[in-house]
């Protein structure tokens, strides 16, 4: 399946829009005597005519494109008119509309004012590979096909470094065998768990029971699967992707970066400009690996039953300094450091008071971090990675790292089979490593393990545990978010008081507040 970028939609001006809807409305066929089918023909080329005459006389054309929001919003530091006034001023001179942003943004270096353009991109036909680096930006929004709700058909991507190369044959074998095993592995789930359950299952726990399999059945996928996604992103980010994307190893992401800016470039040309660069930072990081001796084939492959996570590192008086914050942004004169456990345990629960599931966590937890390391399968990453705001490091895939056995897998007795699959693609991946190492991770699946680091504010932890430590998220990612909070709590109970999944929290508050340190009421 070749790669598809396709712009989708961008934001215009509103009064723009207002005036063409009122153009249409002008046309609208119910005010007509007759329907369009039935006019003569020379009657409906006058009344297109008449219309075009209208659009040129009401509208520029060259109006639709985001670069009128930009330019506009760029003058508003520097121009008393209100600001219809500056946005009615752009549309109508697009021209020197464009040439300000260039000044503004490349010129001066405000590249905030490119912020002001949005873009949609249909992007269909990328690997869940290369999905891993464009998903990894922070400031872009995505909505991406789930393999865990819909049935994956085989469709996949061959590295276009392998064009002509001998090993395109050996890649469709072992991916259709994957594929083969997975379809064979929903099938044999759902049998398994249907016939388990009671003769009348209802539509929704029939589906429900759908879903258990094909989030199982999917760790055979390999990385090379074919996926599509919904993107919106602004100017300012297209051109920070399409850079960094510039000197990618693979060119299939290469290719991406290229698609994006041209696509955007195409319509709004004063917006993207600088979409290469030199040799930093990727030169620099392949230096690094080389001083650093960087082991390509580190460990040896194991399987295990779920991820394994560890906190190595933690704010030291964590609890103390998210107290001072909360002091300092009160303007309480007192010390945190004077006063007394009970006292300090108070302003803690009184910090939660009233909390709903819904609700963030204050910003003062922001002032405590935690860093975790651990290993975890591609299609726990693939749900990890959308958590943006926390710092996510992580290692190349390695085929020596070892894989993930969905524990459904082994209780149903279909482990030999998963572990046959998993082994297959892990032996056809060393081989092709041998002759093109940045190629191999395209025939590993979404089992195979990758270790990262994971740093994040209290805050966030907060924001990760209420939703994937909830019971209707998958099994590892509630598995690791768990696991990442009991450390959590261990260290800091007094943060975590009501840290837990959405479907607990009812419980967890009622527990907590159904008397106060006071001697008060339910709290609520």
């Amino acid at each position: 399946m070749p790669l598809s970028v396709r712009l989708a939609g961008y934001n215009l001006d509103a009064d723009l829009l207002k005036e063409v809807l009122n153009l249409l409305a002008r046309f609208d066929d119910k005010s007509m005597p007759l329907r369009y089918d039935r006019m003569p023909q020379a009657d409906l080329i006058t009344l297109l005519d008449a219309v075009s005459e209208a659009v040129r006389n009401a509208l520029s054309l060259d109006s639709f494109t985001p670069e009128t929001i930009s330019a506009a919003y760029a003058r508003i530091s520097r121009d008393p008119s209100h600001v219809s006034e500056l946005r009615k001023a752009a549309r109508h001179s697009v021209a020197r509309s464009r040439k300000s942003n260039e000044n503004i943004i490349f010129g001066l270096g405000h590249a905030s004012v490119a912020e002001h353009a949005c873009f949609n991109f249909d992007i269909f036909g990328l690997s869940r590979l290369a999905s891993e680096d464009l998903q990894s930006h922070r400031l872009l929004s995505f909505t991406e096909k789930s393999q865990r709700y819909i049935t994956i058909a085989s469709n996949f991507v061959i590295p276009p470094e392998l064009e002509n190369s001998p090993w395109i044959g050996k890649i469709e074998k072992v991916v259709s065998s994957l594929f083969e095993s997975y379809e064979r592995l929903c099938s044999a789930l759902t049998d398994k768990y249907m016939s388990e359950s009671s003769a009348d299952l209802s539509k929704t726990e029939a589906h429900d029971i759908e879903i258990h399999a094909k989030e199982d059945a999917r760790y055979l996928l390999p990385l090379a699967c074919a996926t599509q996604m919904g993107m919106t992103i602004n100017a300012r980010n297209i051109e920070y992707v399409a850079c960094d994307f510039s000197d990618h190893p693979l060119q299939e992401v290469r290719d991406l970066g290229k698609a994006l800016s041209q696509a955007a470039s195409a319509l709004a040309p004063s917006l993207v400009k600088y979409t290469t660069r030199g040799a930093y930072p990727r030169e620099n990081r392949e230096q690094l690996q080389n001083l650093l001796e960087f082991d390509k084939l580190s460990g040896a492959f194991a399987f295990a039953h779920g991820p394994s996570v560890h906190l190595i590192n933690s704010t030291p008086d964590g609890e103390i300094k998210i107290l001072k914050a909360l002091a300092f942004t009160s303007r309480c004169p007192e010390s945190i450091d004077e006063l007394s456990p009970d006292k300090q345990a108070q302003i803690w629960q009184e910090l939660f008071r009233n909390m709903q599931p819904h609700d963030s966590a204050p910003r003062e937890l922001e002032m405590a971090h935690l860093t975790y390391e651990a290993e975890i399968s591609a299609s726990c990453f693939a749900q990890l990675k959308r958590h943006r705001m926390m710092t996510l490091l992580q290692q190349p895939y390695a085929s020596s790292d070892g894989a993930i056995i969905p524990p459904s897998i082994t209780e149903a007795g279909f482990e030999p089979v998963f572990i046959e699959a998993i082994s297959t693609a892990t032996e056809a991946a060393i081989e092709l490593r041998k002759e093109h190492p940045l190629l191999a991770p395209y025939l590993l699946t979404n089992a195979h393990k990758k270790r990262v680091l994971i740093h994040v504010t209290a805050r966030e932890l907060y924001h990760i545990s209420r939703l994937r430590c909830d019971s209707h998220a998958q099994w590892e990612i509630r598995d690791l978010a768990t696991q990442m909070l009991t450390q959590a709590k261990a260290l800091w109970p007094n943060v975590f008081l009501l840290a837990c999944g959405k479907d607990q929290f009812p419980e967890t508050y009622n527990t907590i507040f159904s008397s106060d340190l006071s001697g008060g009421t339910k709290g609520g």
